[in-house]
């Protein structure tokens, strides 16, 4: 797997690193989050699972599987050993996804008769 954030010395960068100090600054840039106290100790950024970088790995993650990739190439592209955890950690519910279903179902109804 090659890595796509990396360190001087080419490896990966600590997430929560990257969160804080790269990923964070560059959504509160754009207006997505606000900051708290920039001079205080601690905590520099609103708590919010839903705006990090792993969120982004998930939709990502999301988006392959309802634009058709197989589970299997999708976990090995995400260093996952077990497609089932792919599924059950990485993979969100997608809008429009029940007329995913309804069309495959058509089409193979269509064709058996």
């Amino acid at each position: 797997m090659q890595l796509i954030f990396y360190t001087r010395e080419k490896t990966a960068i600590q997430s929560n690193w990257f969160n804080s100090y790269r990923w964070k600054p560059a959504l509160a840039a754009v207006g997505l989050i606000k900051p708290l106290d920039l001079d205080a100790k601690g905590r520099r950024w609103k708590k919010s699972r839903d705006k990090t970088m792993l969120a982004l790995r998930h939709l990502y993650a999301s988006m392959m599987i309802n634009g058709g990739v197989d589970v299997y190439t999708l976990a090995d592209r995400l260093g996952h050993a077990d497609p089932a955890f792919t599924l059950r950690k990485c993979v969100h519910r997608v809008v429009g996804a029940g007329s995913k279903i309804r069309n495959a179902v058509r089409s193979a109804c269509t064709r058996v008769a």
